[in-house]
C-alpha cells in the first residue's frame, strides 16, 4: 500500500459533549480506548458542530459542506444524490466503502449510503444495545477481509448509545459512576427517550435527577468507547493501525440541565455543539499533541481528502485551506453552526403536547463563535451573546448590552452566508444597515474577515 493510499476510519460516537471524554478532563474513565489515540495522535480541544442534531452534521461529516450548501437540513431530512460523499469520492479512487449505522436518520432512504459498497443499518437488524456490538463486529470484520486485499478502504461506524434513552449495563455505569443511583430512579431515568416530555412541562427533574442522567451518560459514553476499542484492536491485530487514518468525533452534543434543558433539540449552546475530535496518523499527524485552535466538522472531509491524495471536486472544500494537516491551512478565526426550521420536533409537540406555542420555534437558528464571543441569530434577531472568557457556561446574555459585539458578529455572520453556494444559501434575514451601523465595530469584524472559509 503506497502513502498516499492509507486507510480510513471514521468513527462518529453520537450525542458525545467533548467535556464528558476523560482526555478532555473528565473526572472518572470514560474514554480509556479513545484517551490512548489521543496519547498517539492529535488532540482538537475546541472542535464544533455544524448543527445540533444528527442528519444535519453527518451531511457536514460526509461531504465538507455546511448543511444548507449540502441540501441536507430538518427540512429537506435527507442528503441530496447531488452531494459527492467521501465515500463516492474515494470509491471512485479504489477504495473498500463500508459503513455501519446505528442511528436511524443514517439510512438508505435518507441518502447516506451514497458511495458505500456495504452499509449495514444495525438499528434495524438488532435490539437497541446490540446494534451497538453488531456495528463493531462489522467493522472488525470488514477490516480483517480487506486487510490482506491490497486495496484501502474507508471505514464508517456510527456508536449511537450516549443518545437518549441512557440505559447502560451495569459494569459501564459501575466504572464511572462515584453515586449509587437507586432502582426507581434508574427506571424512571432509563425511560427518558427525549426532550419533549420535559418541554412541555410533563416530566420534572431535580438536580439529583440531572446527577444521575450524567452519571448514565458517562457510562453511555464509556460502552461506547469499548466499541471503539474493539475497532482499533482489529487494526492492532492485522498490522495496519500505522497505516490507518483514525478519526474519532462526534455529531453533536447533549444537555443534561445545563440551561433548563435535556437532549440536544433547540439548543446553540456549547453543551450541543463541542465536539471531541482526535485524529491519528503518524505518517502526517504528531503524537500526543493538543490543539486548542478553533476547527469544525466541515474540515473533517477536507483532511481525509488531503491525506488520502483525492482532489476533491466541489471547489467549496478549500481542502488545501482546511485541512488539518495541509501546510497551506488557515487557522479558524470563528465557527459556524447552523439549522433549519426544526419542523419534526415542531411536528411532535404539535401531536402530543398542543398547547405548546410552537411558533415561538419555528424558525432557522445560526451561531457563530470567534475565540471569546458566541452570539446566536433565531430567524428573528439576535437571542443570544456570550463573552465565553468570562462566561464559559453561557449563562449571562449579553444581547443588546454590548451592540458593538453584537454588530460585528452579526456582519461577520452576514458575510458567511454571502459565501455560500447561490440557490443553496441559508435562510435568513440579513440585518439591515439600520440595525447595524456599517462603522460600528469595524476593527473586530476586520480580524475575522480573512477566515471566511
Amino acid at each position: 500500500m503506497g502513502s498516499s493510499e492509507p486507510n480510513v476510519v471514521l468513527i462518529v460516537m453520537d450525542t458525545t459533549r467533548a467535556d464528558f471524554l476523560s482526555c478532555y478532563g473528565y473526572p472518572q474513565a470514560t474514554s480509556p480506548a479513545i484517551d490512548r489515540l489521543a496519547e498517539e495522535g492529535v488532540r482538537y480541544t475546541r472542535a464544533f458542530s455544524t448543527c445540533y442534531w444528527t442528519l444535519p452534521s453527518h451531511a457536514t461529516l460526509f461531504s465538507g459542506l455546511y448543511p444548507t450548501e449540502a441540501g441536507a437540513t430538518s427540512v429537506s431530512n435527507r442528503l441530496p444524490a447531488k452531494v459527492n460523499t467521501l465515500a463516492e469520492l474515494l470509491g471512485a479512487r479504489g477504495y473498500h466503502t463500508v459503513g455501519a449505522a446505528t442511528n436511524p436518520w443514517i439510512t438508505r432512504e435518507r441518502g447516506f449510503q451514497q458511495g458505500f459498497e456495504e452499509f449495514e443499518e444495525t438499528w434495524r437488524t438488532a435490539p437497541e444495545r446490540q446494534a451497538y456490538d453488531a456495528a463493531a463486529e462489522h467493522a472488525a470484520t470488514w477490516i480483517r477481509r480487506f486487510s490482506e486485499s491490497g486495496r484501502p478502504f474507508f471505514l464508517f461506524v456510527n456508536l449511537n448509545s450516549p443518545h437518549l434513552p441512557y440505559s447502560p449495563p451495569p459494569e459501564a455505569l459501575e466504572a464511572v459512576t462515584t453515586q449509587p443511583i437507586s432502582d426507581d430512579a434508574l427506571t424512571r431515568l432509563s425511560g427518558i427517550r427525549g426532550a419533549w416530555r420535559h418541554f412541555a412541562g410533563q416530566l420534572e427533574l431535580g438536580q439529583e435527577d440531572f446527577t444521575s442522567l450524567r452519571s448514565l451518560y458517562a457510562a453511555e459514553i464509556r460502552q461506547a468507547d469499548r466499541h471503539v476499542g474493539r475497532i482499533v484492536s482489529a487494526l492492532t491485530e492485522e498490522g495496519i493501525l500505522d497505516d490507518t487514518l483514525v478519526i474519532v468525533t462526534s455529531d453533536h452534543g447533549e444537555n443534561i440541565g445545563e440551561h433548563g434543558m435535556i437532549d440536544h433539540v433547540f439548543s446553540m449552546f456549547d453543551t450541543t455543539l463541542h465536539v471531541p475530535l482526535i485524529v491519528r496518523f503518524p505518517e502526517r499527524f504528531g503524537s500526543g499533541e493538543v490543539v486548542d485552535e478553533l476547527v469544525s466538522l466541515v474540515d473533517v472531509a477536507p483532511t481525509i481528502l488531503d491525506v488520502c491524495g483525492v482532489p476533491g471536486d466541489d471547489r467549496r472544500l478549500h481542502v488545501e485551506r482546511t485541512s488539518l494537516c495541509s501546510a497551506g491551512r488557515v487557522p479558524r478565526s470563528f465557527v459556524v453552526a447552523e439549522n433549519d426550521r426544526p419542523v419534526n420536533g415542531i411536528a411532535v409537540l404539535r401531536e402530543k403536547y398542543p398547547w405548546v406555542d410552537t411558533d415561538a420555534l419555528d424558525h432557522p437558528m445560526q451561531a457563530i463563535r470567534s475565540d471569546r464571543h458566541k452570539l446566536v441569530w433565531d430567524g428573528r434577531g439576535v437571542s443570544g451573546l456570550y463573552d465565553l472568557t468570562v462566561d464559559p457556561d453561557e449563562t449571562q446574555n449579553l444581547a443588546g448590552v454590548r451592540p458593538e459585539i453584537e454588530d460585528a458578529l452579526m456582519s461577520l455572520l452576514d458575510t458567511w452566508r454571502s459565501t455560500l453556494t447561490p440557490g443553496d444559501a441559508v435562510r435568513g434575514r440579513r440585518s439591515s444597515a439600520e440595525e447595524r451601523p456599517h462603522l460600528r465595530g469595524a476593527q473586530y469584524r476586520e480580524r475575522f474577515s480573512g477566515c471566511l472559509q
